[in-house]
């Protein structure tokens, strides 16, 4: 990707963010300093009166980009050069239009208008306009490629879950067409059911359908298990409809069955609960552990996969907590109540 398409990706968006906004801010500052140390009366006076003048430039153009990217709705890597002339058209705009209003100021009154300073402030401007843009350029040319490989790493951590649980719920399928051929029918049509999630494109979705999913997936494990396999479930209705990535809590169940219940003569209950305290979100799953004091590696793998895509997803906002021990293992997903987003925003 060169630079002249990364402008276009997202530019609008970029020169508002808070990156931009400081950005903007610092070179409006040096431009003042660098203006008044070249030619000056009055030091503090003038660099008063420059900064006021650069800073007001600045944000007014800021103002009115936030304003245009709000009503905005075409693709930018679609309309790069058009954003890129937005951006130059406003900063132009905004500094001839203060360059003549300040002469109609009580301090400074030209009558006719004084058309030397509206020139070289605007020459000014698009100077220091054309280095910002090339420095923004590439602050977005690296959010996009680090969103990029962040999706590429959610996608190949998410393809690891995957075929574990195929392999899983097709050795039970199997199972169940020597035993009971209207619970392999069923069991078939949960199957397909989780597949066409598992598999689908569709990284994000409710709490409520990721509920189902797990709940469809339980339902197929308990043809293996059958009355060893227990689940309680406590969650707060108000937070069904809570996006979260697709594949949260399904695998930490999953777990779950495989490194508790399945190793369990006895079998066991698994809680799992879904509830609000204060700004943050928990998914717990608890667990009991075989009387075995040898554990699975593969707690530890699952459990690391998971950590890492909510890393990825909710850049570092969310956590996943592991306890365990001698009879309980216990998983709980922290995730913020607010804010989270999909890697597709910064694109």
């Amino acid at each position: 990707m060169d630079k002249s398409e990364a402008i276009g990706l997202g530019l609008l968006k970029a020169m508002v963010s808070e990156r931009g906004v400081l950005a903007m801010l610092i070179a409006s500052q040096s431009l003042s300093f660098i203006y008044t140390l070249a030619d000056y009366d009055d030091f503090w006076l003038t660099l008063g009166l420059v900064s006021l003048f650069t800073h007001s430039n600045a944000l007014l153009s800021l103002a009115l980009i936030a304003l245009i990217s709000v009503f905005k709705v075409s693709k930018p890597q679609q309309n790069g050069v058009l954003e890129l002339s937005i951006v130059f058209v406003v900063f132009i705009s905004v500094c001839i239009g203060l360059s003549i209003g300040i002469q109609f100021t009580p301090l400074s009154s030209h009558v006719p208008i004084d058309w030397g300073p509206v020139f070289s402030h605007s020459a000014i401007c698009c100077f220091v306009v054309v280095i910002l843009l090339y420095f923004m350029s590439i602050y977005i040319d690296n959010v996009n490629a680090l969103a990029l490989a962040s999706r590429a790493e959610i996608d190949a951590l998410q393809a690891r879950i995957r075929p574990h649980f195929l392999h899983n719920t097709l050795n039970t399928l199997a199972e169940l067409t020597h035993e009971n051929a209207a619970d392999a029918e069923q069991a078939a049509l949960l199957l397909a059911r989780l597949m066409r999630v598992s598999l689908a494109e569709k990284k994000w979705h409710t709490i409520a359908d990721e509920v189902a999913l797990t709940k469809d997936y339980l339902s197929l494990e308990r043809f293996r298990f059958e009355q060893r396999l227990q689940v309680q479930w406590q969650i707060e209705d108000a937070l069904l409809s809570v996006p979260i990535p697709t594949l949260t809590l399904q695998p930490l169940v999953e777990n779950a069955v495989l490194h508790g219940i399945e190793k369990r003569v006895q079998g066991g209950t698994i809680h799992i609960q879904i509830e609000q305290v204060d700004d943050v979100i928990i998914l717990r799953v608890t667990n009991p552990l075989p009387h075995s004091v040898h554990h699975s590696s593969g707690n530890g793998i699952a459990t690391k996969n998971i950590d890492k895509r909510l890393s990825l997803y909710y850049q570092r906002r969310a956590s996943l907590r592991i306890e365990r021990d001698s009879d309980k293992f216990v998983a709980t997903i922290l995730l913020p109540d607010t804010g989270a987003y999909e890697l597709s925003d910064f694109g």
